[in-house]
């Protein structure tokens, strides 16, 4: 191949190869007064909300669907899950919602497109220790407490270009 176009080629499929996800925390918030029956956490462009049935002490998770993630006048629902409130990140781009949801002693994380709410990705928690470290989903196991720190071992799942962990 003529190294002229070699080079320009390279350019153009070394951004496509790399993750640029900077996930974040979306704050989860009562919307309306102290016990509100919607919470909501919102980015640039897209908003999440669940509903609350909880009217009294600390709301931490979300156990009554749907979730719902809206784009100015479209959204979608997703049903199912016991979702943590303080566990729920936001992609650079907007488009994809990482969620982590328990049931009883297992949890799992989810990546779902912001748009249509499809499930892209699920990763089985058996410990609920993980952590997002740069372009890396980090998950602990054999852990002495919730922490990431205290785990005997930590399994990486490097994000992909589409932000979903390998």
């Amino acid at each position: 191949m003529n190294k002229t176009l070699w080079l320009p080629l390279m350019w153009l499929a070394a951004p496509l190869a790399l993750a640029d996800c900077a996930y974040r925390a979306l704050a989860i918030e009562p919307r309306g007064g102290e016990y509100a029956a919607l919470y909501g956490g919102a980015g640039e462009r897209v908003q999440v909300e669940f509903h609350n049935f909880k009217r009294d002490g600390e709301v931490d998770s979300f156990p009554e669907p749907p979730m719902v993630l809206s784009q100015g006048t479209a959204s979608c629902t997703v049903e199912g899950g016991i979702w943590l409130r303080r566990a729920v990140f936001l992609d650079r781009r907007e488009q994809r919602l990482l969620v982590q949801s328990f049931s009883g002693s297992s949890g799992e994380l989810l990546v779902y497109d912001t748009r249509t709410c499809a499930e892209l990705a699920r990763l089985e928690l058996p410990e609920a220790s993980w952590a997002l470290e740069g372009d890396s989903l980090v998950l602990g196991r054999q852990c002495s407490s919730g922490e990431l720190s205290s785990c005997a071992q930590r399994q990486v799942h490097t994000l992909n270009a589409q932000c979903l962990p390998e």
